[in-house]
């Protein structure tokens, strides 16, 4: 199934949200073998391991919900890292 427009929309929405909610986001990749799975999770300044934790459960969290309500959002987020922009 091609992700539509509006699903695109919704990731771009949803990666923007999370950058601007979480300020000691750098960066994560999302693996593409099924189901949401983070790996190189950038943060700075490194927080306290329990924070980290407590992170990358938000961003997990999101991302699901995400797939939740488009899945077809599951094929723009699989295999692709996001990086915060800096101007």
């Amino acid at each position: 199934m091609k992700p539509s427009r509006f699903a695109e929309v919704r990731v771009e929405e949803s990666i923007v949200a999370l950058f601007h909610d979480l300020p000691a986001l750098c960066g994560f990749t999302v693996r593409a073998h099924g189901g949401i799975e983070l790996t190189d999770v950038g943060l700075y300044p490194p927080p306290p391991i329990e924070d980290a934790k407590l992170i990358c459960e938000e961003i997990h969290d999101a991302l699901a919900a995400l797939v939740e309500e488009r899945p077809e959002a599951q094929a723009l987020i699989a295999g692709r890292t996001f990086a915060r922009s800096l101007h």
